[in-house]
Formats: C-alpha cells, sequence, structure tokens
C-alpha cells in the first residue's frame, strides 16, 4: 500500500471537510469517547485550527476547509488524517488540496458518506491508498464501537486480515438488530483494487478531474443513505447505472460489496437484489450484499485504492 501504516504514538488529524464540529451535547459525548479510544490505541489526536467555524449549511468557508486538510498533508508529524463526520459539500475542497504535498507524503484520509469524493479523488490524483471507515464521531457511538475500531486499527497498522460480520446492528432509529449473515447474489471470485462507497457521492465525481479512472480491474464498494426516504430504491437504481455508462466501468468491474442499508431508506435484500440484477452484470461477477459499512453501526473500514480479495460461494470471504 502507497502509504506508512500507522505505529504507536502516530498523530491523527481531525479535520472537517464537510460538516463543521457541531456542539450538542449527544455530539459532544462522542468526541470525548471517539479521542478516548483513539489515544487507548497510542495514537495522538490532534485538531484543525478550522473545525469549529460555521460559514453556512453548518460548514466552515471551502478554503478554511482545505487549509486544515492542506496543513495536515504538510506536517510531517501526522501520519494520518480523520474526518469529523460527514454532510453535502466536500467536493468543495477538492480544487484548493495541495496534491504536490499529497503525493509528497502520502498518507491516509479516513471518513464515509460525503467524505467519498475525497478518498477517491485522492486515490486518483495522489495514488494513496486511502480508508472508507469511521469519521471521529463515529469512533464515539456505542453500538458494538469495539467492532468498529477493532478493523479500524487492523486497517492503519497494515495488517491483513479477512473481515467478519458483526453480531450486533443499529442505525438512526437507535433500534439494535442482531446481525444477519452476509448475504450472496451472485458467486464467484476477484481480487483488484477497491473504489466506491457512498453511490450519491460518488456520482458526484462523474465528469471531473478528480474522478478516478476505470481502465484497469477494479471491485466496486457502494452504499446509500436515506435522504430520499421511500424513493431510495429508484436513486440507487439511476446512480448506478449512471457509473455503469463511465467509459470502461462495466468492463474492468470484477466484483460488487454493497453495504447495509437503514432502515428509513426502505431498501430490503429483494429490491437491492432487483435492482443489481436488471443490469444484466457478468453471472461469473461476485456480489455480496449486506456488508459492515454505510449508514448504519458498526462499520468496517476498507481501502480505496487498496487490493481486496472477494470471495462469493457457500460463504463470504472479504480480505483487506
Amino acid at each position: 500500500m502507497t502509504y506508512k501504516t500507522l505505529q504507536f504514538g502516530d498523530e491523527i488529524r481531525v479535520v472537517a471537510p464537510s460538516i463543521s464540529w457541531l456542539e450538542t451535547r449527544k455530539r459532544l459525548a462522542d468526541y470525548a469517547r471517539a479521542q478516548t479510544r483513539l489515544e487507548s490505541l497510542g495514537y495522538k489526536v490532534s485538531f484543525g485550527d478550522n473545525i469549529k467555524q460555521v460559514y453556512q449549511q453548518g460548514t466552515a468557508p471551502a478554503q478554511a476547509r482545505a487549509d486544515d486538510l492542506n496543513a495536515a498533508l504538510a506536517d510531517r508529524r501526522v501520519r494520518a488524517i480523520l474526518a469529523v463526520t460527514g454532510g453535502w459539500s466536500a467536493n468543495e475542497v477538492l480544487p484548493r488540496v495541495d496534491w504536490a504535498a499529497a503525493r509528497k507524503d502520502p498518507k491516509p484520509l479516513i471518513g464515509f458518506s460525503d467524505i467519498t469524493v475525497l478518498l477517491n479523488a485522492f486515490y486518483a490524483k495522489a495514488g494513496a491508498v486511502q480508508f472508507l471507515g469511521p469519521n471521529f464521531s463515529t469512533l464515539g457511538k456505542m453500538t458494538e464501537w469495539r467492532y468498529t475500531l477493532e478493523n479500524f486499527q487492523a486497517a492503519l497498522s497494515g495488517r491483513s486480515v479477512e473481515l467478519v460480520r458483526s453480531q450486533r446492528w443499529s442505525d438512526h432509529a437507535r433500534k439494535i438488530h442482531a446481525g444477519k449473515t452476509w448475504r450472496v447474489l451472485q458467486s464467484g471470485a476477484a481480487s483488484a483494487r477497491l473504489l466506491g462507497g457512498n453511490l450519491g457521492t460518488f456520482y458526484l465525481l462523474q465528469g471531473t478531474r478528480y474522478c478516478p479512472k476505470f481502465d484497469s480491474p477494479f471491485i466496486f464498494a457502494m452504499e446509500d443513505d436515506a435522504e430520499a426516504g421511500s424513493l431510495t430504491g429508484r436513486e440507487v437504481a439511476r446512480r448506478f447505472e449512471s457509473l455503469l455508462q463511465l467509459p470502461n466501468f462495466r468492463d474492468n468491474l470484477r466484483g460488487l460489496i454493497v453495504g447495509r442499508f437503514e432502515t428509513a431508506s426502505k431498501v430490503s435484500t429483494k429490491e437491492i437484489s432487483e435492482i443489481i440484477r436488471s443490469k444484466d452484470l457478468p453471472k461469473d461477477l461476485p456480489i455480496a450484499l449486506g456488508i459492515d459499512f454505510g449508514h448504519t453501526l458498526p462499520i468496517l473500514t476498507l481501502p480505496i485504492g487498496g487490493v481486496v480479495k472477494l470471495e462469493v460461494g457457500r460463504r463470504i470471504k472479504i480480505a483487506i
């Protein structure tokens, strides 16, 4: 992987490329737990200068957000960068990133949801592996938090691991569900670099110079939030179709890893299965559903730009 793995005592910089630090009682409790948990692993935690600024729609000005990100890229003491949370406007930062600094000292950025644009852009522009994983605030949540934290540490330390499903999960409804087995949609096997993340965010990269190229084999990870409510399934269908129409996407797609959907999305296993089957993908393309990432808890940490091994058959094996 094109980054230096995290070691005991390394510094993680928390920045806010999307929504700023939220001064609510619940969020402050999450932040405090997140810092404690990261420090329990031996990491140092520092914070960007502008993470509490609010200009509009819950964010700081785009340049202030970029300044914090660029400062973290330039600081040799910082070995990883963690988004405080997701939101809606991380793509405003892209034209302001110091890409030369990102290439000079590759370091992983970690986050999910709106952070998807940065993860894939950093891989495309700097060739560095990034991580689709918990935001800083997510690390302070309570549902199966050890699962989230342990997978975070394993990925950032560069250990080769076979991922396992969580025993329980929850979403914004806060109801705790027993963890279902990961679902097989199509059997097959593949080993390739991973791209993707939040589907509604990833497609913002289309047509920009920050979009990864699809000119070599890749596995695609996809999930979506419940912003569209009961229309989420329709949004997923057309967003995925828009990606399949991009040059080389369909030809070099080697596997699909589909995340778990929030209850509010109304997307059932049956519906997502029907959506994917309607796309006439190759019958030997491995496709796994209900994997532990997306807008539910807990979540895995997956390497964007890193090689993932996917085997879907009598059981599902995902190794990073």
